[in-house]
């Protein structure tokens, strides 16, 4: 299952024999990941947080969506893409969202509440900033793939709160968002 991480298309064609063609919002599954990947390449981010982007669904990054690999295949996963992306990948599909995104940007010591596990901790500080982008650039590209690209108010919110977290580039490109939709 390992990849050489210098080739797109291989990586791709591991997603797409792994199941990601399957129906996502608006597309494939596969057009989804590779939207998140080159949105956080076109920020100038390092090659292992595209790759998180490029898997970041790989565990189902939501209870209601599809897994291609279960938790049981991380160090498969770790191989093809890294150690340091695997873990963000686990970070963003383990993440129970509702209770854990509200806490960035608004208090000091944010707790990371794993959905697979049940578990609390502390959030990983050294993935947050990783993870903002990685969170940004999954929104941005299931909202440009609707019909009528929209955000509601508390997915702007979420990307203001993330704002001093993120990089200048991703920091731009939410400035034209906020232009266009606060």
């Amino acid at each position: 299952m390992e990849i050489r991480k210098d080739n797109l298309e291989e990586r791709v064609a591991q997603l797409q024999s792994l199941g990601s063609e399957i129906e996502h919002i608006n597309g494939t599954l596969t057009k989804h990941l590779l939207g998140t990947y080159h949105l956080l390449k076109s920020w100038a981010l390092r090659e292992e947080l595209c790759l998180a982007g490029l898997f970041h669904a790989v565990y189902g990054s939501d209870p209601t969506r599809s897994k291609l690999l279960g938790v049981e295949k991380r160090s498969e996963v770790a191989n093809m893409i890294g150690t340091r992306a695997e873990k963000l990948v686990y970070l963003f599909c383990s993440c129970d969202k509702p209770r854990v995104l509200p806490q960035i940007g608004t208090v000091s010591a944010i707790v990371f509440f794993d959905r697979f596990t049940g578990k609390s901790s502390p959030f990983p500080a050294e993935l947050l900033n990783d993870f903002c982008e990685l969170t940004i650039a999954n929104d941005l590209d299931v909202a440009r793939n609707k019909t009528v690209e929209m955000y509601h108010d508390d997915i702007l919110t979420m990307f203001e709160n993330m704002y001093p977290l993120v990089s200048e580039n991703t920091q731009m490109e939410l400035d034209k968002l906020f232009i266009r939709f606060r």
